[in-house]
């Protein structure tokens, strides 16, 4: 069903209102009921540039072994898992999620494409699998949609074998105003209950959950547009200092694991400028 604008903005108003000032807790149930409720306009979101660029970046900084068991929450469409699949990375994938829609888009998806997946459907943080039993995870823009994100880190730590990755890909805080005016003007679709996390704060889940960060990167700088304004982007992602990029760029992503050695460590040396 279309909406106007007007009606776009009162909804953008609400979840700012409840999710960042009443700082509520919503369930895992809400969040499923509100991507049922846009999954038929997710082509909204796949036209996009940055959209993608999750996976690939997420892709090229990670190592997942090929012929992996992976794990991906909040799979979606399955996208995600395709994208690994198509490079040798998948060998068995259980793809979660919180929407019924979406699951069964996954799965027709997946089957479709013969990638062996098989799928759940959860209303709670603590996913029905056994423990340290996923070589990697997968968990693309979902971290900020959960009101507990701690709980959702802590229970994907149990899931992840000793040495494992799990790529945790969420927008940048700073970007809230972009995606509200987006959502209002209806180039994209509504983020829904979500709150951007600051990134200290994720830093600070992550350490918490008994992960270990081995690459944080922050990509896309210009989400979209005409290609040349496309490529001055990718131009300026190449010659930009890291510090500049993590205040102004779209995305941060974290390559994280459970058990490493401190001279193994990859990630850049922190810098300490916070959002």
């Amino acid at each position: 069903m279309q909406t106007t604008w007007y009606q776009r903005f009162k909804n953008e108003l609400n979840f700012i209102f409840k999710n960042y000032i009443s700082h509520r807790n919503w369930s895992l149930k809400e969040v499923g009921e509100f991507w049922d409720s846009v999954a038929d306009a997710n082509d909204i979101n796949e036209s996009t540039y940055s959209y993608f660029r999750r996976f690939t970046d997420g892709y090229d900084l990670c190592s997942i072994a090929p012929k992996s068991r992976i794990l991906d929450i909040c799979a979606r469409t399955g996208n995600g898992t395709m994208y690994f699949h198509e490079r040798g990375r998948v060998g068995h994938a259980v793809c979660v999620d919180v929407s019924r829609d979406y699951q069964d888009i996954c799965t027709d998806y997946l089957q479709q494409a013969g990638v062996p997946a098989e799928h759940l459907l959860i209303d709670d943080y603590q996913i029905p699998q056994p423990d340290e039993s996923f070589d990697a995870i997968l968990c693309f823009e979902t971290v900020e949609h959960v009101s507990e994100p701690q709980e959702l880190l802590t229970s994907l730590r149990r899931l992840l074998k000793p040495y494992g990755e799990i790529i945790i890909t969420t927008p940048n805080f700073l970007w809230e105003p972009v995606h509200w005016l987006a959502a209002i003007t209806g180039i994209h679709r509504s983020e829904g209950p979500h709150r951007f996390l600051r990134r200290h704060t994720l830093r600070r889940l992550i350490k918490k959950a008994d992960l270990k960060i081995i690459t944080e990167s922050t990509t896309v700088l210009i989400p979209g547009g005409p290609a040349f304004l496309i490529k001055f982007g990718e131009f300026l992602e190449h010659i930009l200092p890291e510090t500049i990029k993590r205040f102004f760029g779209l995305r941060r992503i974290f390559i994280c694991t459970t058990n490493v050695d401190e001279d193994e460590i990859k990630e850049e040396t922190y810098v300490a400028v916070e959002d």
